[in-house]
């Protein structure tokens, strides 16, 4: 059973000439275990999907299941824990805020208290648990939102722009314990942020959403793998002088010396070229130091494939 499905999900706001459709028929399905990034560009609707999957608003039409039970019940929201992208916080410490949040789940308050402070020390936040959480900075607001998610020790962590408002150093940190969450606990994390070099670093699948609508939805290892079929790395003893042989090869679309100062090539026949590297080689095999496929970043392959739909 998947941990998140949507299917044929549409959000409609307003009415007549004022309607604006955020979602359209979206299908989706989050397998349980994985670290699933959420991405597209500003609009396309992921705040909107967050939004029904916690059951905060509801689709104008199809369904959102939780672990099999609808997106909104009670038995659904047991399962999420969910950090907002602009959190805020009652005028009150942050250590009682998150003993509160832990008592509405069904906590008893002194576990509540053991699981807060062990949690407010993980963060890094353990010597401001008695100080006003509304006079927290935006960061800091950031760091507790995510502890608040954490309160009930949820199956599901459903975060939206989790890093937004933190130093580099604060997103390395987050980014570090989201990965210790998923490979040590388990815990299926969907992950919507617009820095994907930040974001590939944990994700292993991925959802692509423009205009509301899904245009993708695979492994990070399928995609790479797709994009990289006809694209290699070819490094040398001597990669000027490769660099001339090579671009004579009659299946070379494409030829560049990259930042690494190896040679790039985009092929037109993978495995003809493949072979005719070959024989370049054959005598001469201690030149050639490297030959692999080009591994593609995240955030290049999300332009690739938004300019694709462009």
């Amino acid at each position: 059973m998947e941990a998140i499905e949507a299917k044929n999900v549409t959000k409609v706001f307003g009415r007549f000439r004022n309607r604006i459709v955020a979602v359209k028929d979206l299908d989706m399905k989050i397998e349980k275990g994985t670290v699933h990034g959420f991405i597209g560009p500003n609009g396309a609707g992921k705040t909107t999907t967050i939004k029904m999957i916690v059951g905060a608003i509801r689709p104008t039409k199809g369904k959102i299941f939780v672990f099999g039970h609808p997106a909104g019940s009670v038995k659904a929201k047991s399962y999420l824990g969910y950090s907002p992208e602009h959190p805020n916080f009652y005028s009150m410490s942050a250590l009682d805020f998150l003993v509160y949040s832990a008592e509405v789940c069904g906590i008893e308050r002194k576990e509540a208290t053991k699981r807060a402070n062990e949690l407010l020390e993980w963060m890094g936040l353990y010597d401001f648990r008695n100080k006003n959480a509304k006079n927290f900075s935006a960061g800091m607001k950031q760091k507790l939102s995510l502890i608040q998610a954490l309160i009930h020790d949820p199956e599901i962590l459903i975060l939206d722009e989790p890093t937004a408002n933190l130093d580099p150093i604060g997103r390395f940190e987050i980014l570090e314990k989201l990965r210790s969450l998923a490979v040590e606990e388990k815990k299926t994390i969907f992950v919507s942020s617009h820095i994907l070099h930040e974001l590939e670093r944990v994700v292993d699948h991925v959802t692509i959403i423009r205009k509301g609508d899904v245009i993708l939805q695979t492994s990070v290892k399928e995609l790479r793998k797709k994009f990289a079929v006809n694209h290699f790395i070819v490094n040398t003893v001597n990669n000027s002088k490769y660099f001339k042989i090579i671009e004579g090869s009659r299946y070379v679309k494409d030829i560049k010396i990259n930042h690494e100062k190896k040679i790039e090539i985009r092929v037109s026949d993978s495995s003809k070229f493949k072979k005719e590297l070959i024989g370049i080689f054959r005598g001469r095999e201690n030149d050639l130091i490297e030959l692999s496929p080009f591994k593609m970043s995240l955030e290049n392959l999300f332009l690739k494939i938004m300019g694709r739909e462009e």
